[in-house]
């Protein structure tokens, strides 16, 4: 305590008080409480100063004992603590006089006479302490404090003085150390401290108040339980034959509502879908398949529970239902389907098979129908057809499979199943075999290779799709360089033995001939069908891929920047391709490996056509020959990143052409910036017209498409480094939204204004009417008109509204080209910054473009 600091006396004063608190809360009891000060003797001076103590004056108790708690008393008897410690320091100073008059070694003198002081300096520290951990407050239990004594049971270690230590402190002394004591222990105030007042006062602790109240309360209560129970067990056996009377009687009313709606479901009605209300209702008897899982409802038990009976018979029906009423018309719904395809060779397959295992119990997979039932639900099911009945449906399918195998109640139709076979037996082994290919997921084939993934992350920043489609989507991983080595030539022999083994689905017609010849006739088709849509899949994603457009000069400079950088996404896209499309290079071989077996997709397949019936005299199958299209398509694009014999890539000047370009359109930009008219220098001007004529020629050397891209950049870099008049004028003119106004809407009503004339001559006389007229007709009957209004041709609505509607011509060109020039939230528009084009285009010019905006906002 005396080494600690404040923050450690708090924590420990507070770790002592929990400690009290949870010995309360276990034992349920009020304890007396002794607090000893142990190892007195390192206070300096106590060795010394109680050394003359004989064995008897050592027993004796040192400390204080304090009055009983007073529960009305809002401090506690730690209240106390203080007052008497100082009498413990009086008794001391008392005996100081005595003590120093027996002493004569002067430094021993010195320790005796500061000792009082010493032992005077801990009442702060200790009465603070005690408080901190027994000071009473209305949140916790009362603590039962009755002491606190100072002892000392061994002399070890070395003393501390307290006053010379403060004295160091304060003027910046040398603290002395004090001698260790070295002398035979002995033990000062514990004896009559433990056998006078501790000992004696044990019956304080006393027995628990609240285990004796529980204990009688237990004996009244065994008496009022036998009662209650008995009440109880009475109650429950009423309330139990109650709800079991109540719960026969919702099974037979739900088995009146079952039969009504076996006498509705009509045999005509084919869909499984009309069998639905008739299944709910099944499902639905209480204690039946919907509660198959469910305990016994503690209620209905004890005894007298009915659900085992009812509900195992209501669960039976339910089944027997699945396979009369709902089985069959699947099986009528797969028939339907069988006709309705007859145009669709790949899902005439796959019904098919699902049709013959209804009556396969060896074949039968209960995966296989679910997956095709739920595909043919999501796509004909009617659109009423809300989600809480496909999902009935579902968990109708799902109790029907669960009784798998399963054998159809009604005979397939055997002329149908033929007729399927021979239509299907019309498309070619190779084209099976291919198609298999092409719908298999396995983990074996590679992902997608999308345009983020073939030019790089930073593709989105310079690259959108004509498509539209997403930038993650692209060519699927078949149609890759690991889906050809990895998948293609490893894994089709599989599909090949799988599809052989199908035979039960085509019948007899479905042989595969062991002829070498016919073998190879299947691997080149194989081969063709792949390496054919390998080709097309990778010229489609580049035809769908564009540079974004500049909207304005900053949104170049970033995208040329990116473009020109050592990680360009078109660099990257190049090396991609190039590398996908290398099907010409075999993968190289480990060099420590054996030999190799022969693993080509001709031999594999011949393996496993000819089944080990090949002779060993047959001629060897040749292998896959790699499309010349793709070669081609792969040549142009590697001669882009590998130089002839040393030199530049190709690639590295192009990239190279764009950064110029790119340092020459920022320097255009900056000196736009700092021109108060936004003028630019011609010399910078010539400089990029020559840059950019060097882009252009070296853009026409590129393989399509990026012979395209690149001259269309370029294009989109001199625009937008031209004045903001002339671009503006040229986007104008490309738009053609003058020459449309002057062929579709001029002098056209509504547009033209005062362009109605009279015409005709005197009451009588005959006039030409005509397409837009107003007649004025005379009252004499067989009268001509008497006056003719011409007025102007009508507009066409579609050509008004292409011109004036939301994205129409002016509403599009306003909103790509001059609306980051425009300031709209005035109620007169005005241009936009101190160097836009309000310099050279006149305010006539954008009020047109703000009544063609009143004009959509009113009839629109």
């Amino acid at each position: 305590l005396i080494q600690q600091s404040e923050e450690e006396r708090t924590a420990q004063a507070l770790a002592i008080k929990q400690r009290i608190q949870e010995l309360h809360e276990h034992f349920g009891i009020r304890f007396p409480i002794y607090v000893l000060f142990t190892k007195t003797d390192l206070i300096a001076g106590f060795i010394e100063f109680f050394n003359d103590l004989g064995q008897e004056e050592r027993a004796q108790v040192w400390g204080m004992t304090l009055p009983m708690e007073d529960p009305s008393d809002p401090e506690g008897v730690v209240e106390h603590f203080s007052a008497e410690f100082e009498l413990l320091e009086k008794r001391l100073n008392d005996r100081l006089v005595e003590r120093l008059q027996n002493e004569r070694d002067p430094q021993r003198r010195d320790l005796i006479y500061t000792f009082p002081q010493q032992f005077g300096s801990l009442r702060q520290v200790a009465d603070r302490f005690l408080k901190e951990v027994f000071r009473p407050n209305r949140y916790e239990e009362r603590v039962l404090l009755r002491g606190v004594y100072f002892t000392s049971g061994t002399q070890e270690g070395t003393p501390i003085d307290r006053l010379m230590s403060a004295l160091a402190s304060t003027f910046g002394l040398n603290r002395q150390t004090l001698s260790t004591f070295s002398g035979k222990g002995r033990s000062y105030f514990i004896t009559r401290l433990l056998r006078d007042v501790i000992f004696p006062e044990a019956e304080i602790a006393g027995a628990n108040l609240k285990i004796e109240r529980w204990r009688a309360w237990i004996q009244r209560g065994a008496y009022a339980a036998a009662l209650l129970i008995t009440v109880i067990a009475a109650a429950l056996w009423v309330t139990s034959y109650a709800r079991n009377e109540m719960y026969v009687q919702a099974v037979e009313k739900q088995r009146l509502v079952v039969e009504k709606e076996i006498a509705a479901l009509s045999p005509d009605q084919s869909d499984p879908a009309a069998a639905l209300p008739l299944l709910n209702a099944a499902r639905a008897i209480p204690g039946g398949y919907d509660d198959r899982d469910a305990g016994v409802p503690w209620l209905m038990g004890f005894g007298l529970y009915q659900g085992n009976k009812l509900g195992g018979e209501a669960i039976l029906i339910y089944e027997r239902l699945l396979i009369r009423a709902f089985l069959p018309r699947i099986v009528l719904l797969m028939e339907n389907r069988l006709r309705q395809n007859t145009n669709n060779p790949g899902y005439l397959y796959n019904t098919l098979a699902v049709y013959l295992m209804m009556d396969d119990p060896v074949r039968f997979d209960a995966k296989t129908v679910k997956d095709w039932l739920e595909q043919d639900w999501q796509t004909h099911l009617p659109r009423n057809f809300t989600r809480e009945q496909r999902d009935q449906l579902t968990a109708h399918l799902d109790a029907l499979l669960a009784q798998a195998p399963l054998e159809s109640p009604i005979a397939l139709d055997s002329v149908l199943i033929q007729n399927t076979r021979n239509l299907l037996n019309q498309v070619p082994l190779s084209q099976r075999v291919y198609q298999r290919l092409q719908s298999y997921r396995g983990p074996e084939v590679p992902p997608e290779v999308g345009l983020t993934v073939a030019a790089g992350p930073d593709a989105p920043r310079v690259f959108n799709r004509k498509s539209e489609k997403p930038m993650n989507t692209g060519v699927p991983g078949l149609y890759t360089y690991r889906g050809y080595y990895d998948f293609f030539l490893k894994d089709s022999p599989k599909l090949v033995g799988q599809l052989s083994g199908e035979s039960w689905i085509l019948g007899s017609a479905l042989q595969i001939s062991t002829d070498p010849a016919d073998q190879q006739r299947l691997v080149d088709e194989v081969c063709q069908l792949y390496l054919g849509d390998f080709y097309q899949q990778w010229q489609d994603l580049l035809a769908d891929v564009q540079i974004k457009p500049f909207n304005d000069l900053n949104t170049a400079l970033e995208i040329l920047q990116v473009l020109s950088a050592p990680t360009s996404p078109l660099r990257t896209l190049i090396e991609t391709v190039v590398r996908e499309t290398a099907l010409a290079q075999p993968p190289a071989a480990p060099a420590d490996a054996d030999k190799p077996k022969d693993t080509s997709l001709t031999q594999r397949i011949a393996g496993i056509l000819d089944e080990g019936t090949k002779s060993a005299g047959a001629a060897a199958l040749q292998p896959c020959t790699i499309d010349s299209r793709l070669v081609a398509f792969n040549t142009q694009y590697a001669d882009e990143v590998k130089g002839a014999d040393g030199a530049i890539p190709p690639l590295d000047k192009t990239l190279s052409a764009l950064e110029n370009l790119y340092s020459q359109m920022n320097a255009i930009a900056r000196a736009r910036e700092s021109s108060p008219d936004g003028n630019v220098p011609q010399n910078l001007k010539d400089q990029f017209s020559t840059v950019a004529n060097q882009a252009q020629v070296d853009a026409a050397r590129k393989p399509p498409p990026f012979n395209t891209l690149l001259n269309q950049l370029v294009q989109d870099s001199a625009d937008v480094v031209r004045s903001v008049r002339d671009r503006l004028n040229a986007q104008w003119q490309a738009a053609k939204i003058a020459a449309f106004f002057q062929d579709n809407l001029k002098g056209r009503y509504p547009l033209a204004r005062s362009s109605i004339q009279w015409s005709g001559g005197a009451p009588g006389a005959t006039g030409a009417v005509p397409t837009n007229t107003i007649q004025w007709v005379n009252p004499d009957v067989g009268a001509a008109p008497s006056r003719v209004i011409q007025g102007p041709p009508d507009a066409a609505m579609a050509a008004f509204s292409r011109f004036f509607g939301p994205n129409g011509l002016m509403d599009t060109f306003f909103q790509r080209s001059l609306k980051p020039y425009v300031d709209t939230s005035q109620g007169s528009w005005t241009w936009r910054g101190p160097t836009g084009p309000e310099q050279s285009i006149s305010p006539e010019a954008l009020q047109a473009f703000q009544r063609d905006a009143v004009v959509r906002a009113t009839l629109f």
